[in-house]
C-alpha cells in the first residue's frame, strides 16, 4: 500500500508555493548574470560572448538541459529560458545579452498568443534591493552566484515536479518530504513578500508629528505672550525668549528627526524576515535533492506522459 503522502494531489496553493521558489533562484540567476555582464567595461568588444560562454560553462556544468524549465512559466523562467538557448546556439557567434534574451522572451509568448513578459531586468534589479533592504549576503565572485542560483533553481525544479504531478508519480519518502518542505517554505515567502508589499503601501502617517510641533509652537507663543505683557525693556524682553526659541527649534529638529527615522526603519522587520527565509530557502536547497535513480525516471516518465485524453 502506497503512504498516504503520495496519493494525495496536490492543491493549487501548494504548486503556486512551489513555483514561487523556482522564480526566486530563476530571478537571482539573471541578477547574477546581469553582474556579470556589468563587470566588462563601457563597450567591451568581447563582452556579449564571454557572457554567452560563461552562462552555457554552467548550463552543461549543472546538466540543466534535464531540468524541465517552464518556457511558458513566470517572466523570469521566461526570459532564462531564452538567455540559455543563446548562449547555446552553435550559430550565435554573436554572444549574449540579458536585453536581448528579454526581447526574444517577449517575441516567443507574442507569437504563441501567450501573455508576454512584462518584467525587465532593472526591474529585477529594483525589486531585489527592495525585498531585501540591499543586505543580502552575496558570493563576491559574479561567477560563483550564477553557479549557486543555478543549482538551487535546478533542485527547486524537481521538487516542483514532484509536487506539481502529486499522486502521478511514486517516489521516495524523503523526496517527498523535500518538496513537502519546498511547499512550505515557498508559503512563508508570499507571505511574507505580501506582508512587506502593505508594508510598502502604508506611509507612516504625520499627524503624531503635526499635533506635536502644534503643542510646541502653541506652548512657545502663550510663553512669549507672557513675556510681551510684563513690559520689559526689549534687550530683556529679548533675552527671556531666546531660551525658548533654541528649546522650539530643538524640539522640531528632534520630532522631525523621529519621524524621519521612522519612515526611514518601517520596512527593515519585513526585510529581515524576507532575508531569514531566504536564507533558509537557499540553504535547503543547497542541499543535494535526495532523489534516487527510480525518482529521476518516474519524474522523467511523468514528463513524457501524452497529453489529453490518452493520459
Amino acid at each position: 500500500m502506497r503512504p498516504r503522502s503520495e496519493l494525495r494531489e496536490p492543491g493549487r496553493d501548494e504548486v503556486v508555493a512551489a513555483q514561487q521558489v523556482v522564480d526566486l533562484f530563476a530571478a537571482e540567476a539573471l541578477l547574477a548574470i546581469d553582474r556579470y555582464e556589468q563587470s566588462f567595461p563601457a563597450g567591451a568588444p568581447d563582452k556579449e560572448r564571454r557572457t554567452a560562454d560563461r552562462l552555457a560553462h554552467w548550463w552543461r556544468k549543472l546538466e540543466l538541459d534535464d531540468v524541465r524549465l517552464d518556457p511558458e512559466g513566470t517572466d523570469a523562467e521566461q526570459i532564462l529560458v531564452a538567455a540559455s538557448d543563446l548562449a547555446l546556439d552553435p550559430e550565435n557567434h554573436w554572444g549574449l545579452s540579458l536585453e536581448e534574451a528579454s526581447a526574444q522572451a517577449v517575441n516567443r509568448a507574442a507569437m504563441d498568443g501567450r501573455t508576454m513578459p512584462t518584467t525587465s531586468i532593472a526591474d529585477l534589479r529594483e525589486s531585489f534591493e527592495s525585498a531585501y533592504g540591499g543586505r543580502v549576503d552575496l558570493p563576491d565572485r559574479d561567477d560563483e552566484w550564477i553557479a549557486q542560483s543555478l543549482t538551487r533553481l535546478a533542485r527547486a525544479s524537481v521538487l516542483r515536479d514532484v509536487i506539481a504531478e502529486g499522486a502521478q508519480i511514486r517516489v521516495s519518502e524523503p523526496l517527498r518530504a523535500a518538496a513537502d518542505d519546498m511547499v512550505r517554505q515557498g508559503q512563508q515567502l508570499m507571505d511574507d513578500r505580501l506582508h512587506l508589499a502593505r508594508r510598502q503601501e502604508a506611509p507612516i502617517s504625520r499627524r503624531p508629528l503635526i499635533a506635536q510641533q502644534a503643542k510646541i509652537s502653541s506652548m512657545y507663543f502663550a510663553y512669549c505672550m507672557g513675556v510681551e505683557l510684563t513690559g520689559a525693556p526689549l534687550w530683556a524682553d529679548l533675552l527671556m525668549k531666546t531660551p525658548a526659541t533654541a528649546v522650539l527649534f530643538k524640539e522640531t529638529r528632534d520630532a522631525w528627526r523621529e519621524h524621519d527615522h521612522a519612515v526611514a526603519t518601517r520596512l527593515d522587520p519585513a526585510q529581515a524576515q524576507l532575508r531569514s527565509v531566504r536564507k533558509g530557502i537557499a540553504d535547503s536547497l543547497d542541499t543535494p535533492v535526495p532523489a534516487t535513480r527510480r525518482d529521476a525516471r518516474a519524474i522523467r516518465n511523468a514528463h513524457n506522459r501524452p497529453g489529453g485524453p490518452a493520459r
